[in-house]
């Protein structure tokens, strides 16, 4: 990336001397390289230890960071570990040296707490985009601030999108007489005269499908001419790689993908990454714009609505929202079917002293909330019947009476992953409605979900390798428990054991001559006449 490489020969010449900075940045590539390269220039790999911690809001944001740095200084150059989960990041201390390590509060507390991860070798710790950090909770905000009290007299290097009040407040406890670099763009976009930006639609996405998510948006919005922007290289090619999966060609002008100033006149502009800057909406504008779409991370829309200005509205792509809207027609077209029957009495009865107090629409609407409440209690209970009442199936999947099949998840709590995370992936990059998925058995090192049996295959092939906190994540139909039993009973005798002999007589049977030595006489007592030979006396004796 040769824009990488300039920015990052450009820091390493500027190294500030004052021990602790504070950047305000916009969340792009280029900063990254801007803010981490004087740190890791001023690493001694002699030395040993860890020498630079630079903490995130999350294990994305992590992954984003060793992979600029890897794009920026090749192999040969410092190593940022990423801390996606804290005992697979131990592995790799135990390993190795780490001299620089990038990982959210909480992961690199449990690192500290385990003795993983000394901090006394630590001479700088990054705050990647702070702002980012405290907006996450209490609790993000409790690890910070338990982080940064054990780390002693590190250098400290805070990276904010704004400097609001409550960084200014965060940087006045742990980094005083800090030195502030990169003033923020302030400047309002300025539009061309008599255009008016149209309000900005976002669709929120996972890092890792933005190709997908755009593949879904052309086939939703089919502009007839779009621009794709594009911030740093790896996105554009990525972009690239889509749009030619697509059937549009490298020389195509309908649908194209620039990191340039774009003022050709456009349909549809597209935003592959979030813009940080108001100067590119306002170079933006000078295509004059139908509409204007962003794919966004959850934690960048927060940001991207400040940058417009509140001009933000949320955009839900077909396929569930299709799958919403087919399932209300159903509803609506029971509720035809009643009504043509003949209106109920015995209902109506019921409902006209309520009249009084409501509106017949806001009974219909209570009436129908309570229905789909019963629905849904009926399909639980469909989904999760007593264990007794399960059949249990000669093979294949388990699959219960309601036509559930159980996936095998290798994703658990320890990756700090949560059951909405789960749910959301299936549901999302699954393709199927949520009333398909059923129990969802979370546990330390892997998940077992239920899915309607018929979508089991289609998950399996969509899910399988997608990317869920940061690890890639497989897919599979559980082994049934009698299928292990069967196959462990198939299994041939081991040859070194030959078949236990069972012919002789049976348990209980003491005829045999006594087994073992006989016991030792009484010492100090008369000895045991019962062992003697000969014929035994009688103890009566008349």
């Amino acid at each position: 990336m040769p824009e990488l490489e300039e920015v990052g020969e450009r820091a390493a010449t500027q190294v500030s001397r004052s021990q602790n900075l504070v950047y305000t940045l916009p969340h792009t590539t280029e900063s990254i390289a801007e803010f981490l390269t004087p740190a890791l220039a001023r690493v001694d790999p002699s030395a040993g230890g860890t020498q630079v911690v630079v903490v995130t809001r999350d294990a994305e944001t992590a992954l984003t960071i060793s992979e600029t740095i890897l794009r920026l200084t090749g192999p040969g150059g410092i190593e940022v570990v990423p801390v996606t989960g804290a005992a697979r990041a131990g592995r790799i201390f135990k390993s190795r040296p780490v001299l620089a390590v990038a990982g959210s509060a909480s992961e690199l507390g449990a690192l500290v707490r385990s003795s993983t991860l000394k901090l006394d070798t630590v001479r700088t710790v990054v705050l990647a985009w702070v702002d980012d950090i405290l907006a996450d909770g209490p609790e993000a905000v409790a690890a910070l601030e338990a982080l940064l009290g054990e780390l002693g007299e590190a250098g400290r290097v805070i990276v904010a999108r704004k400097l609001t009040p409550v960084v200014e407040d965060l940087v006045e406890r742990y980094a005083r007489r800090a030195r502030k670099v990169g003033p923020p763009e302030t400047e309002a976009p300025q539009m061309p005269e008599n255009y008016e930006f149209p309000i900005i639609r976002f669709v929120t996405v996972a890092d890792s499908a933005r190709g997908s998510a755009l593949r879904r948006l052309l086939d939703d919005l089919d502009p007839p001419s779009a621009v794709i922007v594009a911030r740093d290289e790896s996105a554009a090619a990525d972009a690239a790689r889509t749009i030619r999966t697509l059937g549009y060609r490298d020389d195509d002008t309908t649908i194209r993908v620039t990191r340039s100033d774009s003022k050709d006149p456009a349909h549809t502009v597209i935003f592959y990454q979030p813009p940080v800057t108001p100067a590119e909406l306002q170079r933006i504008a000078q295509a004059k714009p139908v509409q204007v779409v962003v794919l966004a991370q959850p934690g960048e829309v927060a940001w991207l609505r400040e940058l417009s200005g509140g001009r933000l509205a949320p955009m839900n792509l077909p396929g569930p929202e299709r799958r919403a809207h087919d399932r209300e027609e159903a509803v609506r077209q029971e509720l035809r079917a009643v009504l043509a029957r003949g209106v109920p009495a015995r209902e109506t009865i019921s409902l006209e002293p309520l009249l009084e107090e409501f509106d017949a629409l806001e009974l219909a609407a209570a009436a129908l909330s309570l229905l789909e409440r019963e629905r849904a209690q009926r399909r639980m209970a469909e989904a999760n019947p007593p264990a007794a009442a399960r059949p249990r199936p000669a093979e294949g999947p388990r699959a219960d009476t309601g036509g559930m099949t159980r996936l095998f998840m290798t994703i658990g709590t320890r990756d700090g992953v949560k059951v909405g995370d789960l749910m959301g992936v299936i549901a999302g990059e699954g393709g199927i409605a949520a009333d398909h998925v059923g129990k969802i058995d979370l546990r330390e090192s892997h998940a077992l979900v239920e899915v309607a049996e018929g979508d089991a295959a289609g998950v399996i092939a969509r899910v399988n390798g997608a990317m869920i906190r940061g690890r890639r994540v497989v897919v599979r139909g559980e082994r049934d428990k009698e299928e292990r039993e069967r196959s462990a009973a198939a299994r041939p005798d081991r040859p070194d054991r030959g078949a236990r002999d069972r012919s002789g007589p049976p348990r209980g049977d003491r005829s045999g001559p006594p087994r073992g030595r006989p016991p030792a006489p009484r010492r100090g007592g008369p000895p045991d006449r019962s062992s003697r030979g000969g014929p035994r006396r009688d103890r009566d004796r008349s």
